[in-house]
């Protein structure tokens, strides 16, 4: 059987990133990514450990208190393709993965959300998430004010 794949895209700086980015870091850039891989009717994410929830129902897709604000639904989807994965041996996957993807070993810059979608995406479908995305923060590090 074959699993349909795709990526929520959220962007955490509800469009200040795109209107504010040249000006404050000499570079365009159109969001802050977060993002979340949907795949057996849920959306898989790193948030201070593997979750998952209804797509589109993260922290990330609803009213979220640390910003006080509702984010809404994704940005953008992005189909990614099929898998022929079983959900079963996904979530054994899923659980040798998850000491990579703690609270403990978070880093903004090189295991974060976005490094987490790439690698689930590569288990999946054999290959990554769009770059930009993942290499934004070492965009953003690359500007006079990273």
């Amino acid at each position: 059987m074959s699993y349909p794949v795709s990526l929520n895209i959220y962007d955490l700086s509800n469009g200040m990133a795109r209107t504010f980015s040249r000006q404050l870091v000499g570079r365009q850039i159109d969001g802050i990514w977060h993002t979340g891989i949907v795949v057996y009717g849920r959306e898989f994410y790193f948030g201070g450990g593997i979750s998952y929830d209804l797509p589109g129902h993260t922290p990330f897709g609803t009213w979220t208190k640390c910003v006080n604000q509702f984010l809404g639904p994704p940005t953008k989807t992005k189909e990614l393709g099929f898998t022929e994965i079983p959900e079963e041996m996904f979530m054994e996957l899923l659980r040798d993965i998850s000491d990579r993807y703690t609270e403990r070993t978070y880093n903004v810059i090189s295991n974060n959300c976005n490094n987490f979608t790439d690698e689930v995406s590569m288990l999946l479908i054999g290959e990554g998430i769009p770059r930009d995305i993942v290499d934004l923060p070492k965009i953003f590090m690359n500007t006079p004010l990273g």
